[in-house]
């Protein structure tokens, strides 16, 4: 069994690690998960899953007596070394990246396209 203090510490630093690195804002962990939804791998998301259940027997004693703490504390850890691997400056890189070579490959296929119709209406 475990305190329900101490359990309540351990889901509000994974709160602040998914604010932190994620940039997921939200009232309640389970509003956080919501919206990381497909953004987090499959494990990472099964454990929040369990620690999201582990949440609510935790709101009522006899149901916390008979939590499997383990599996619980596993899928903290699964979650916290998931959030450990990710840079938020990286992402943030990349995604700049990402749109910056969307709009070039996009004025290329303009451009090849006007050639082609000036070519065609013999402009050229």
């Amino acid at each position: 069994m475990i305190d329900t203090e101490q359990f309540q510490g351990k889901v509000s630093e994974l709160q602040k690690a998914l604010s932190d690195k994620m940039r997921l804002r939200g009232p309640s962990l389970e509003r956080q998960l919501r919206h990381a939804g497909r953004r987090l791998p499959r494990r990472p998301r099964r454990a929040a899953a369990v620690i999201l259940g582990a949440q609510d027997w935790m709101a009522h004693p006899k149901l916390a007596r008979v939590l499997d703490m383990a599996q619980v504390n596993a899928a903290f850890t699964d979650l916290h070394s998931h959030l450990d691997g990710l840079n938020p400056e990286e992402a943030r890189k990349t995604a700049i990246l990402r749109l910056v070579g969307g709009m070039i490959l996009n004025l290329m296929v303009l451009a090849g396209l006007i050639y082609a119709l000036l070519r065609w209406q013999d402009v050229i």
